[in-house]
């Protein structure tokens, strides 16, 4: 059963008319949900309402004035407190290049050369490694499991670039 209407007419303050009123006793005739949100809005519209006690407003504003003040305190403390911890650690990760400013032109270029080698041949040695542990892995792995993963990869790649493809003509004919 459809409550709606009959429920927005008892709670609604403006007069029903005539068809409405008659349709409304009917409905309460037959529903007790309605008729107890008849009863229920009755009582409530039956009691007076209370008024405050005299200087609520002042004391009311007064609290909500103290309170915003001590609201606007604690933000400005808590933005000093996040300025001087972001400047520590800003200072603390930025300490170390400090030195830098320090050197000549000619130190800066030595360590750039130097950890540029550094890097290169840790790079070849992981290379050199690498090439190590796939011969020895070679001897160990049969050829048909080499087959199998390569074939698997393959297909991997394949059914990504499909569903690439489906994706983008998925998303063109939603554009268009």
């Amino acid at each position: 059963m459809n409550h709606r209407p009959f429920e927005d007419w008892l709670l609604a303050e403006e007069p029903l008319t005539t068809d409405q009123k008659a349709d409304l006793q009917d409905h309460l005739k037959t529903c007790s949900s309605c008729s107890a949100l008849t009863e229920v809005n009755m009582a409530l519209r039956s009691k007076k309402s209370a008024n405050p006690a005299p200087g609520f407003s002042t004391r009311f504003q007064s609290r909500l004035a103290a309170r915003r003040s001590a609201q606007k305190r604690r933000n400005y403390w808590g933005i000093f407190i996040l300025a001087v911890g972001a400047g520590g650690m800003l200072l603390w990760l930025f300490l170390p290049y400090l030195k830098w400013a320090t050197l000549s032109p000619m130190e800066v270029f030595i360590i750039w050369i130097t950890t540029l080698s550094l890097v290169f041949t840790s790079l070849l040695a992981y290379g050199r490694a690498g090439s190590v542990i796939l011969r020895v892995a070679s001897d160990f792995i049969p050829v048909y499991f080499w087959v199998a993963v390569f074939a698997f990869t393959g297909l991997f790649g394949l059914l990504w670039v499909v569903s690439i493809r489906k994706f983008a003509n998925l998303y063109e004919g939603e554009k268009l």
